[in-house]
């Protein structure tokens, strides 16, 4: 019989290779053009990535010094935080003066609204929940239509409000 034991245990990172991996991803970071403008919470997604990577180079070789002076081209950090800030913003939900679709518990309801206030909450346990009023938009006014909506009753659509919105 074959054993399926790796060779070698996994172990976690440990304090060199954590501070070598906090030194490069600074590194990369101030790489970065000076208009990037990636959140402090997309760098902090983009972290345990980058260790991930660093510390499996670190540990199979691939880290030395032989590319220590050429730096990646901006467009691979851009493309890699990009992708992330997609993924945060999609959790995010709908922002104010964005277009969503109703679907919720109010059949009569169901259609297109703006987004026209977003209330977080948070209950004893330190759990956020999100409601939306959502509104129609008539005689160039917002009218409430909905209010106390669940983030899960709306799909955001790709169209924000703009002063020329019919």
């Amino acid at each position: 019989m074959t054993s399926i034991e790796p060779a070698h245990r996994a172990a976690p990172a440990n304090e060199s290779e954590r501070e070598q991996m906090e030194a490069a991803f600074r590194a990369a970071l101030e790489r970065l053009p000076q208009n990037t403008g990636f959140p402090h919470a997309v760098r902090e997604l983009a972290r345990p990535l980058f260790e991930v990577g660093w510390i499996s180079g670190v540990r199979t070789g691939h880290t030395g010094p032989a590319l220590a002076d050429v730096p990646l081209p901006p467009h691979t950090f851009n493309s890699a935080l990009s992708k992330l800030c997609a993924v945060m913003d999609a959790e995010a939900g709908p922002s104010v003066g964005q277009l969503v679709s109703y679907h919720g518990s109010q059949e009569r309801a169901h259609g297109r609204y703006w987004v026209t206030r977003i209330e977080r909450e948070l209950d004893r346990r330190g759990r956020e929940s999100v409601y939306y009023r959502l509104s129609d938009y008539r005689d160039g006014v917002f009218v409430t239509a909905l209010s106390g909506v669940h983030a899960w009753s709306v799909t955001a659509l790709p169209q924000h409000w703009q002063r020329d919105t019919p």
